[in-house]
């Protein structure tokens, strides 16, 4: 097995492990399929406006490794366009999401997502 092999091996593994940084993510796609994966996820209230001063802002993303949700469209590239996302946060309280954007490291296989906040109204 390569470095890169390992690699893919350790991401999978640290963000799916619920014993340590993994949390449960429910991502249910455009037609309303869902699917359960672990992955990280995280929500800050700090940001930098354009004069570089730290304002409240709040920002949420999740993280999983590639392997365990196939999100490649019919070009072969990762689109994650409407995918709606639902994560307990640390209360335990289940958050609704819509992902605004996706960086995926199509080298080792983690894809970060940056989250707004879902209104089904």
């Amino acid at each position: 097995m390569g470095l890169i092999d390992n690699i893919n091996a350790d991401i999978a593994s640290i963000t799916s492990n619920l014993n340590d940084f993994g949390v449960s993510i429910e991502m249910i796609t455009p037609n309303g399929t869902a699917t359960t994966i672990n992955g990280i996820h995280t929500k800050h209230h700090l940001g930098i406006d354009t004069d570089g001063n730290m304002v409240n802002s709040k920002k949420a993303s999740i993280a999983f490794s590639e392997t365990f949700l196939n999100c490649r469209n019919s070009n072969e590239e990762v689109a994650l366009t409407n995918y709606r996302v639902s994560v307990k946060d640390s209360t335990g309280i289940v958050k609704e999401y819509i992902v605004q954007q996706w960086f995926p490291d199509e080298t080792i296989g983690l894809i970060v997502c940056i989250l707004e906040d879902y209104d089904n109204n």
